[in-house]
C-alpha cells in the first residue's frame, strides 16, 4: 500500500509539473534530448534594397561547448570550448574572448540554443505567464506572453510544431514588428523537431527587412571530433581582449 502511495504521488507530480509548464517551456524542454548538433545554415538578408548572404557551419555540444566556421559575408569565426568564448574576425587587430559565466544574456542564449531551432525567442520566455489566444483554421493552439516590453505569439500547426512567431509593440496587437515563419521540418528524435526553414519579417520605423534561414546537412547526436572545440590551433597569433571596444585601440 506505501509504495502505490509514493507511486501515485511521484506521477500526480509529475502532471502538475508537465501541466504547470507553459507551452514556450514545453517547446524548450522538448529539446532536452538534443546533445549535439552539426548543420549548415545559410542566412540570405534583404533590406533597403541590399541582400546579403551569410554562411556558416556550426558544431554544437552540451554544455557550452561551439564551433562557428562562418567563411562569407566576413570571415569569422567561433570556439567555445566549455568554459571559454573566443572569437575571431579575419582582419582585425584582435580577437574577443570571455569566460562563459561572464557572456552577457544575448550571447549566452546565442550559445546555448539549439542550432536551427527558434529557442532565442523561447528562452526569453521563461517565466512569464501566458494567455490563451483564439486558435485559427491555419493554428490550432495559440500563445501570448506580456513581456512589459513586447507582447509575443506562439502559433503551433495541427501537428504540434511551432510554426510561428509574432512580435507586437502591444497586447492590443495593432502592428507586427517582427513575423518568424517555419516550415520544412524534420524529426529528428522522438517528439524533437527541426524546422529547416525559417522565414522571418522585420518592421523597425516604417522599414521592412526579410531573413531568410536554411538548414542543411544536419546531424542530431552523433559524435563530434573533441579537437573542433580547442580554440589555439585555430587562432594562431591571435591576441584576445574582453571587451569589442577594445579589439581596433
Amino acid at each position: 500500500m506505501i509504495k502505490c502511495v509514493c507511486v501515485i504521488a511521484m506521477i500526480a507530480g509529475f502532471t502538475m509539473n508537465a501541466s504547470s509548464q507553459t507551452l514556450a517551456e514545453r517547446i524548450l524542454a522538448s529539446y532536452d534530448p538534443v546533445q549535439s548538433v552539426s548543420c549548415e545554415i545559410r542566412k540570405d538578408s534583404e533590406a533597403g534594397g541590399k541582400t546579403m548572404r551569410m554562411l556558416s557551419r556550426v558544431y554544437y555540444e552540451k554544455p557550452d561547448r561551439l564551433h562557428v566556421d562562418q567563411p562569407a559575408p566576413i570571415p569569422r569565426r567561433i570556439v567555445v570550448d566549455g568554459k571559454t568564448f573566443y572569437s575571431y574576425i579575419d582582419g582585425d587587430p584582435k580577437g574577443f574572448s570571455r569566460p562563459v559565466e561572464k557572456l552577457n544574456e544575448e550571447m549566452l542564449i546565442n550559445l546555448r540554443k539549439v542550432p536551427g531551432t527558434a529557442m532565442d525567442h523561447l528562452m526569453k520566455l521563461k517565466g512569464i505567464a501566458e494567455t490563451n489566444m483564439e486558435p485559427t483554421v491555419e493554428f490550432m493552439e495559440r500563445k501570448g506572453y506580456d513581456t512589459g516590453k513586447l507582447f509575443v505569439v506562439l502559433s503551433m500547426d495541427a501537428t504540434g510544431r511551432l510554426a510561428r512567431i509574432e512580435y507586437f509593440p502591444s497586447p492590443a496587437m495593432k502592428e507586427t514588428t517582427l513575423q518568424c515563419d517555419y516550415s520544412d521540418f524534420l524529426q529528428v528524435a522522438g517528439g524533437v523537431w527541426v524546422p529547416c526553414l525559417h522565414r522571418a519579417v522585420l518592421k523597425v520605423g516604417g522599414v521592412e527587412s526579410k531573413e531568410t534561414t536554411r538548414v542543411d546537412n544536419l546531424s542530431i547526436n552523433k559524435p563530434i571530433p573533441s579537437n573542433l572545440f580547442v580554440a589555439g590551433p585555430f587562432f594562431k597569433d591571435v591576441d584576445f581582449v574582453d571587451s569589442f571596444e577594445a579589439i581596433y585601440r
